[in-house]
């Protein structure tokens, strides 16, 4: 019972067959980076989709900053449809950011009709972020987790220093949210917690091998937040997958400049293939 924002950016050139539907990470917005590679995307010839998930950002939905899984799921595929229907386009690409990244796995997965997949920095093994989050920080959280789960809502902050009580309080992420979220950004540092009871089930690196399209995957060098090894191996598996290294952490490919390098190189990538 509530809508979606979205923009929709046309194409620059070409005659826009191709849609790449956008969504971003953990508890980020659509103005957080996104704009910067749809922009590079529309004028290479791709109509683009970029949307915020239910209760977060400009979306709609109640309690805000509620996180759940199976929701964003349907508003994938909910975005799709909207997509579908746009006028022209005949093909639909999915791109994601991190947590993002993990769930169009999952969609393009059970979906055959998706001409492309475009991962950056992709959540792709929840198991490997588990078991590297500091014990104290995990024994705040369940409590927190669980009460979120049995219906009764409270926020904690998504991010913080190390030390602190934020869910990614890693070396630097603190640091790297604040320097992805622009200003004028909705994002607030507040989300609810119940996901972090079955985060380590969240692995959608186990279905690399049912995707049946081109999978152009993005993997930051020094990036801390998602397993590495578990990016490398979902390129490697994806019968079309395809890895680029940056030289980046996790939230530098969303300032401006990286974002649009990173644009530009996907558009190489669909147009290698027919795709633009």
């Amino acid at each position: 019972d509530a809508q979606c924002a979205a923009w929709h950016y046309r194409p620059g050139a070409g005659d826009g067959a191709t849609c790449v539907v956008m969504a971003n990470g953990f508890s980020l917005t659509r103005h957080d980076g996104l704009p910067h590679v749809a922009e590079r995307l529309a004028a290479a010839g791709a109509q683009v989709l970029v949307y915020d998930n239910r209760y977060l950002g400009d979306s709609g939905g109640e309690p805000r900053q509620r996180f759940r899984k199976a929701d964003q799921l349907e508003d994938w595929e909910n975005a799709i449809a909207h997509a579908r229907g746009l006028d022209g386009v005949r093909r639909i690409v999915l791109w994601g950011f991190s947590f993002g990244g993990g769930n169009a796995v999952e969609v393009a997965a059970r979906r055959p009709d998706v001409a492309a997949l475009l991962l950056l920095a992709p959540f792709a093994d929840g198991l490997a972020r588990a078991l590297a989050t500091p014990p104290r920080l995990t024994a705040w959280i369940v409590p927190r987790a669980i009460a979120d789960v049995a219906g009764r809502h409270n926020l904690i902050p998504v991010t913080s220093q190390p030390g602190g009580h934020g869910a990614m309080s890693l070396p630097g992420e603190g640091d790297g949210f604040a320097a992805a979220v622009p200003p004028g950004s909705p994002w607030p540092n507040e989300t609810s917690p119940g996901i972090f009871l079955t985060v380590a089930l969240h692995r959608p690196v186990t279905k690399a091998r049912k995707l049946q399209c081109p999978v152009w995957v993005g993997l930051g060098e020094r990036d801390i937040s998602v397993s590495g090894k578990a990016v490398e191996r979902l390129a490697q598996r994806a019968p079309q997958g395809e890895l680029h290294r940056y030289p980046f952490d996790h939230f530098e490919p969303l300032l401006p400049e990286n974002a649009a390098r990173i644009g530009d190189d996907q558009a190489a990538f669909l147009r290698a293939r027919g795709l633009l």
